[in-house]
C-alpha cells in the first residue's frame, strides 16, 4: 500500500506538515523552561506529538525526573497517549531517575540520574523510506504534558 493511500494524505502533503511538525517540536525542545507553556502550546505539541505518533512505528521515551514515581507517571501518561495503557512494576528508588521505554517492545530501565533537567525525550522510529524525516528525537516536555 502507497503511503497516500495508507494516509490520506498526499507526499507533498505529508511532507509539509512533517517539516511543520518538526519546526514546531524543535521550537518547543529549544525553550528554556518546558514546565512555562501555556496551554495553547501545550495543547499544540501534543498535536505534533500525536501525528508524528501516527505515522511512526514505534517510539521510544527517555524521562528524567526527581522521582521514581513522578518517571512513572509521566511514562503512564505518555504511553497511553501514544501507544496504549500499560502497567509497569517499577523497582522503589530514591533520588532523582531516568526511565527509558520502548513502545514496540513494551520494555524499560531505570537508573540513577544526577542531571539536573527534567522531563520526556521522545524518538520517533520508522523504517519507510518515504517518511524517513520521522525519524528523531524531541524534548525535554513536560512530564504531565498528557
Amino acid at each position: 500500500m502507497s503511503i497516500e493511500a495508507l494516509y490520506g494524505m498526499s507526499e507533498a502533503a505529508i511532507a509539509h506538515r512533517l517539516k511543520a511538525a518538526r519546526q514546531s517540536l524543535v521550537g518547543a525542545t529549544l525553550s528554556p523552561d518546558a514546565a512555562a507553556l501555556d496551554e495553547p502550546q501545550r495543547q499544540a505539541i501534543r498535536a505534533d506529538l500525536l501525528w508524528l505518533n501516527e505515522i511512526s512505528e514505534y517510539q521510544t521515551l527517555g524521562i528524567c525526573a526527581g522521582t521514581i514515581a513522578a518517571a512513572e507517571a509521566a511514562l503512564k501518561g505518555y504511553v497511553a497517549a501514544l501507544s496504549q495503557p500499560i502497567n509497569v512494576d517499577l523497582p522503589d528508588q530514591t533520588g532523582a531517575v531516568f526511565l527509558k521505554f520502548n513502545t514496540l517492545k513494551n520494555a524499560w530501565y531505570v537508573d540513577d540520574y544526577i542531571g539536573s533537567a527534567r522531563g520526556v525525550l521522545i524518538t520517533y522510529h520508522t523504517s519507510e523510506p518515504e517518511l524517513a524525516e520521522v525519524n528523531g528525537t524531541y524534548g525535554y516536555f513536560p512530564l504531565d504534558l498528557f
